[in-house]
């Protein structure tokens, strides 16, 4: 390993990050218009909404992990911020790998990707991403998914860490040429206000596997 491959590369991830300008979020708050009250010698005779009246109890796991789901995925797209990544190291972890087969692969891939993402109602991050980058032989990949982190400031607000999981799709030439592939990785994050470094294990054998995927984000708030 390099050392001044990787800084430059890591403060060229970080140059490109700051030098976007941050986007505000100027949409109006609207009110709901006010609801005219029944009056009380009305009698409302029946239910008006029956799908209303069915208890969340008569709904099966799986309808309410889909309802979850959506709900979280609803908020990011709406509450969430604009975030930018760029991937900076892919390592190799050493014990895996002879030093001729690292130093054949791409360890500092370019690309980058988009998404958006939120600290919910109990301070954990979550968020959306679609990333482009070269894999390790150098060929183009594609993933997109889920992050999910529990975050801890355990300094002040600014300053957070976390560990969580990320769930994806992901495509690449060496594996089902292409064909769009599910997975699901521990990840890790630590930052400083809208700044984070992430980093996801891929777990593996021997000469397979067992990398160590960097990238920065940034939040335009």
């Amino acid at each position: 390993m390099n050392p001044s491959r990787l800084l430059s590369s890591l403060l060229a991830a970080l140059s490109l990050t700051f030098a976007a300008t941050a986007i505000a979020d100027d949409t109006p708050t609207t009110s709901a218009a006010a609801t005219p009250e029944t009056p009380q010698s009305v009698v409302v005779v029946g239910t008006p909404n029956a799908d209303a009246a069915q208890p969340a109890e008569s709904k099966s796991w799986h309808g309410n992990a889909w309802d979850t789901a959506g709900q979280h995925l609803s908020d990011i797209w709406h509450k969430g911020d604009i975030e930018l990544y760029v991937p900076f190291w892919s390592y190799h972890l050493p014990f895996a790998y002879s030093a001729e087969k690292r130093a054949s692969y791409t360890e500092y891939p370019a690309g980058g990707g988009i998404g958006k993402g939120r600290y919910n109602e109990n301070g954990n991050w979550e968020g959306i991403y679609a990333m482009e980058f070269q894999d390790s032989h150098g060929k183009p990949m594609y993933m997109g998914g889920y992050g999910w982190i529990p975050t801890w400031r355990p300094i002040n607000d600014q300053f957070k860490i976390g560990a969580g999981v990320t769930a994806f799709m992901f495509m690449r030439s060496d594996i089902g040429n292409y064909a769009p592939i599910p997975g699901i990785l521990p990840a890790a994050t630590i930052g400083y206000g809208p700044l984070d470094v992430q980093v996801a294990y891929i777990p593996g054998g021997q000469g397979n596997g067992n990398v160590l995927f960097w990238w920065a984000k940034f939040a335009f708030r």
